[in-house]
């Protein structure tokens, strides 16, 4: 084994030829620094050869291919078995294609005929030398990249840590306590069901599009960490940065590509060595801070506050709304109270609270004056989803707060006795036969719940909604194919399917015949059917 020496440079190869005069002409005339490879060992069989590989990191092979104790093939194979990451250059006497074809097939580099020039052989060898260069810096970043996530994940988590394990990372670049840096504290609101079934896909892609957004261009400074807080959050530590629309372009960014609401919590720019502080903040604010119509909320720009009592004039409000000419007037003197608490900065989540509490008090107290249960007017699940959000973002209280209002209002301009919402349901039903019927809409154009009017309407036509709905157009495609010459497809249109094949299929299973058997018929009996 022959060895050089040089070890500045992290390259290594491995040189396996029977005859002793070749490696030491390949050892002494090749310029091995100037190609990039610092260490040269060399074995004269393959026995030499393995125990080598096994024992040093060589990243190339150069061997000859026919040797007396077994081939280089056979070498080659061998390393391949072991998934060892070395690339390999054969050397051969013999011209032979099934010896290139072997080697091509067990991912050989290069195949070379003796005898080969020595600028030749530099030439091979330095592509070679470039190519895993690269290959070691790229796996070194990624390493890099793993071991800095790994120490920001244990930094912003809590995990354990201390002084020692702090100036590891120092030394090794990762940490550097006087850099300045910004941390934000993203936070994105999907729906329920969408929280539970889509989290790991919803991480990927936050991921990704923040990875892109920051990586796009120097303008939108440089991400050194990303870390995931629970399904929903995720930290960001960002070098600081002088923009003042980066967060708002981010988080537009973010909007678009998920359609979701999303929020961001900005820290004050600070040394790394404070970051820790940052965090407990950034927390406290996520839990109290309540973002505004941007989405925005700076720490720079709020302070804890010690919490108020309300002093809305409930009563007051309560008893206009009794009226039915000043309900709306009503809704915006209370969308006024509590956007004036926003621009005082008194919001927060405990007030919002407070506020969403008293205020259904006041609407469970006017529907009980008007006689109405609340679960005629709201639909669970709809009035939940209002409810739960309506404490999240001060959008969301206002948008809760015309969702109330807006079912009030509509409830005082209509005569809601059983027998009038049904009837308003059939002739709306029967003059909008190619609009959307879903209960929901009808629902919502009596201002009750879907629950309610479904069961309302059964009790009153002894007929389900969708049964009525289909009935009304399956009598109504049966006067156009008597008195019209439209096609069957336009007349399907006309009764509110897009589907042909489903209006057909309905209309079979309505009259016992098919829309051009109905026609047929009618046309041989003289129109009347």
């Amino acid at each position: 084994m022959i060895d050089t020496g040089v070890r500045g440079m992290s390259i290594c190869i491995l040189i396996v030829d029977d005859d002793r005069l070749v490696v030491e002409k390949l050892v002494k005339g090749i310029h091995w620094e100037e190609i990039g490879i610092g260490s040269i060992l060399t074995a004269n069989n393959v026995r030499q050869a393995m125990k080598i590989l096994k024992e040093a990191p060589v990243d190339i092979l150069l061997s000859d291919i026919e040797m007396p104790q077994g081939s280089g093939l056979e070498l080659l194979e061998w390393v391949r078995g072991r998934k060892m990451p070395v690339e390999c250059v054969f050397l051969s006497s013999y011209a032979y294609f099934a010896y290139a074809q072997k080697a091509l097939h067990l991912q050989s580099s290069s195949y070379l005929l003796k005898p080969v020039s020595n600028s030749e052989m530099e030439e091979v060898l330095s592509q070679l030398a470039k190519k895993v260069s690269a290959g070691k810096g790229g796996q070194e970043q990624e390493n890099r990249k793993e071991r800095q996530h790994l120490f920001w994940k244990s930094f912003l988590r809590q995990e354990t840590w201390n002084a020692a394990w702090l100036d590891r990372a120092r030394q090794e670049g990762i940490y550097e306590p006087d850099r300045m840096v910004c941390l934000y504290l993203l936070r994105i609101f999907p729906d329920v069901d969408q929280k539970t079934r889509d989290a790991a896909l919803i991480n990927f892609i936050v991921r990704n599009v923040t990875g892109d957004f920051f990586d796009r261009d120097e303008t939108c400074g440089r991400l050194l960490a990303m870390v995931r807080r629970c399904d929903c959050e995720w930290f960001l530590v960002l070098a600081a940065e002088e923009r003042e629309d980066l967060a708002s372009a981010y988080q537009e960014c973010m909007e678009k590509t998920l359609s979701m609401k999303t929020c961001i919590y900005i820290g004050r720019d600070c040394p790394e060595k404070e970051l820790d502080e940052r965090r407990r903040h950034l927390e406290w604010m996520e839990q109290e801070a309540v973002p505004g119509d941007d989405g925005l909320v700076r720490e720079c720009e709020w302070e804890k506050k010690e919490e108020e009592a309300l002093t809305a004039p409930w009563k007051d409000w309560e008893q206009e709304m009794m009226d039915a000419d000043t309900i709306r007037e009503t809704e915006t003197k209370v969308l006024a109270f509590i956007r004036g608490l926003w621009e005082d900065h008194q919001v927060t989540v405990y007030v919002l609270e407070c506020f969403r509490k008293e205020m259904m008090q006041m609407i469970y107290r006017y529907f009980d004056r008007q006689h109405l249960l609340i679960a005629r007017v709201f639909d669970g699940k709809e009035f939940d989803s209002y409810y739960e959000k309506s404490v999240t973002t001060l959008s969301d209280m206002e948008a809760f707060i015309r969702y109330i209002w807006g079912k009030a209002a509509g409830l005082c301009r209509e005569d809601n006795r059983q027998e009038n919402v049904v009837e308003r349901m059939k002739r709306h039903i029967e003059n909008n036969l190619k609009e959307d019927l879903s209960r929901k809409t009808l629902a919502g154009m009596v201002f009750l719940s879907e629950d309610y009017v479904s069961k309302l309407f059964m009790s009153s036509t002894g007929m389900s909604i969708p049964g009525y709905v289909a009935s009304c157009r399956m009598k109504k495609a049966q006067e156009y194919l008597r008195h019209s010459g439209l096609t069957v497809s336009r007349i399907a249109m006309e009764v509110g399917y897009s589907n042909f094949s489903y209006f057909s299929k309905t209309f079979r299973d309505y009259t016992g015949c098919t829309p051009g058997e109905y026609r047929s018929r009618v046309q041989k009996s003289g129109g009347e059917n």
